[in-house]
């Protein structure tokens, strides 16, 4: 990007005097105002910067207009123009809007799995999906105060089957998880984080900016492709080398906190009993399977937990599966576990199934709802 004072463009033509020039411009005929003085020809600057896709502001204490060139303008075709913009670069700085323009950095971005909480809202990945979160800053180039809130920029990431995922929800201060929407004071700056769902398999390609509410103010284009920080092991398909595709069931150990949609999920031990589970024994020849779980609220609000709020299923040494559809019990007594847990509180209980008497368990799958699925290997557990 490149900022230059705004003078008189001076346009030097080779043309017949009584001729009025023509001006093309990537392919695209543009009618300019012009003047004739000497055997040059003059043309209006204001003209002539937004015809090229530049933005043009006035700073009027300086009484000097400033043109930032953000790309190359369109040749339109009819019905397939894109909007008037140009690429953007991270860490690069762009002034974006025409009516209440704020300067706008993209510093960085990355792909998650886990869930954010902006405000009261809980941003949590389904099965199919991952989290774009975009960490960039705003500053108020203007005279006077602007807001900033989540309707300040309108984000679109297009994803690897060119379909639009639109942003359309809470943006937070950097390091805070509270909604922001506050008063820019002039030269003001300040970091923010956005977040939102987009497919899980593959990278996104393109992520359009543009200023919330000026829909004819040029946009920026990135292309994101191999600067988004990837996911990591164990949610990452390690058949995807860029590390931009989420698993949509997670192998994984027990004895570590994995996310969910409001709770943190960790399988503790495995075991087998003959000991009453719901008040019941196993039929002859058969024993319990007992998983012991931790759970951990993750959220900044209270949240109940319950039989109904997890999926089950244990497939056994000889490949064969069966869903739990019991209650939780409590990890000290043959009672129901049910209640609720306040922002960071945990709790223990168990989960049983009835197996044959020398069969052994392969693997554990959990999920909370619609989230993704994690498979416990439970082979080791004897």
């Amino acid at each position: 990007m490149r900022k230059i004072p705004l003078f008189i463009v001076l346009v030097s033509l080779v043309a017949l005097a009584a001729t009025i020039p023509v001006f093309i411009i990537n392919g695209k005929q543009v009618k300019l105002d012009t003047v004739e003085k000497g055997g040059k020809v003059y043309v209006d600057a204001l003209s002539f910067a937004k015809a090229l896709g530049a933005q043009v502001t006035y700073d009027k204490a300086k009484n000097r207009f400033v043109i930032v060139t953000t790309g190359k303008a369109p040749t339109e075709v009819a019905g397939t123009a894109q909007l008037a913009g140009g690429e953007g670069e991270l860490g690069k700085t762009y002034t974006l809007g025409k009516r209440d323009p704020l300067n706008f950095t993209l510093r960085s971005a990355e792909f998650t799995v886990s869930r954010v909480t902006i405000g009261t809202t809980v941003y949590a990945p389904k099965a199919g999906e991952k989290l774009l979160v975009l960490h960039y800053t705003v500053q108020n180039p203007q005279k006077q105060e602007e807001n900033l809130s989540w309707r300040s920029f309108k984000f679109t990431a297009v994803d690897s089957k060119d379909v639009n995922q639109v942003f359309d929800s809470y943006v937070a201060r950097e390091g805070t998880t509270e909604s922001l929407d506050i008063s820019l004071k002039p030269a003001q700056k300040i970091d923010v984080v956005v977040v939102w769902p987009v497919p899980a398999a593959g990278v996104i390609p393109k992520l359009i900016v543009e200023r919330g509410g000026e829909d004819a103010a040029p946009v920026l284009r990135y292309d994101l492709r191999g600067k988004v920080k990837p996911l990591s092991a164990p949610f990452a398909d390690p058949a995807d080398a860029s590390g931009s595709t989420a698993l949509e069931e997670v192998p994984v150990k027990a004895g570590s906190y994995y996310p969910l949609k409001n709770f943190d999920l960790k399988l503790e031990t495995v075991g087998f009993t003959t000991d009453p589970m719901n008040k019941k024994g196993p039929e002859g020849g058969k024993r319990y399977l007992v998983a012991t779980i931790a759970i951990k609220n993750a959220i900044t609000r209270p949240v109940g937990y319950s039989w109904s709020n997890f999926k089950f299923e244990l497939k056994d040494a000889d490949g064969e599966k069966a869903k739990f559809d019991g209650y939780l019990i409590k990890a000290g007594r043959d009672e129901h576990a049910e209640g609720e847990l306040k922002p960071g509180e945990e709790y223990r209980f168990r989960i049983y199934f009835e197996v044959p008497q020398d069969l052994a368990g392969q693997t554990l799958y959990v999920a909370e709802g619609e989230s993704r699925t994690y498979a416990f290997d439970i082979s080791s557990f004897k």
